[in-house]
């Protein structure tokens, strides 16, 4: 029988990668990259907002004790003297039980690293009350808490018009208890009433 003869084929040599092959390596981590820093991007707006939610939730409970121990509404400035702070500083007014929060306000406080204060009116800072039911016309414009925060972005600002105002029929940002402007990036959170 005769001998089949095999054809020697010169073997490649696969020590490194093709262009292609990097180009196409490239790509996918720059996907898996886009896709964690979209979505990290989410649970950093979600932490900012959970921090102001129990901020506001905080406040307003003590600003009804507050309110129901003195019979006024309270106001508490970040950084300001202690007759600034009427639920974290020592006061001398007739009823007061407090102090009614355990710390003052700090700037670290707002989600944005701006100013941040607790009014004891509505009517603050360009503010003139609030559209509870989204009627286009105020419900709440003399006494009440608004906690104002400056600084505050866009993305911010819905996401916290998202937590309090779902359901609210008008402008995302200028019906219900959140406000937010454009022009000066203020935002207002309608806190007691």
């Amino acid at each position: 029988m005769p001998r089949r003869c095999r054809t020697h084929r010169p073997h490649r040599s696969s020590s490194g990668f093709s262009l292609l092959e990097i180009v196409i390596a490239l790509a996918v981590i720059a996907m898996i990259v886009g896709v964690v820093a979209v979505r990290s991007g989410g649970v950093i707006n979600k932490g900012k907002t959970s921090r102001v939610l129990q901020l506001v939730d905080t406040l307003k409970k003590a600003s009804a004790q507050y309110h129901s121990d003195t019979n006024q509404m309270p106001w508490e400035h970040a950084g300001g003297s202690a007759t600034n702070r009427k639920l974290s500083g020592t006061q001398s007014i007739a009823g007061w039980q407090g102090p009614y929060i355990e710390s003052p306000l700090t700037t670290s406080m707002n989600p944005s690293g701006g100013s941040i204060n607790l009014y004891a009116t509505v009517a603050v800072q360009g503010n003139a009350g609030f559209d509870i039911d989204g009627d286009a016309t105020n419900d709440v414009t003399g006494a009440g808490c608004t906690l104002w925060m400056s600084g505050i972005t866009q993305a911010d600002a819905k996401a916290l018009d998202a937590a309090f105002d779902k359901g609210v029929r008008g402008n995302w940002y200028d019906s219900g208890r959140v406000k937010w402007n454009s022009s000066n990036n203020y935002c207002w959170v309608l806190t007691y009433w």
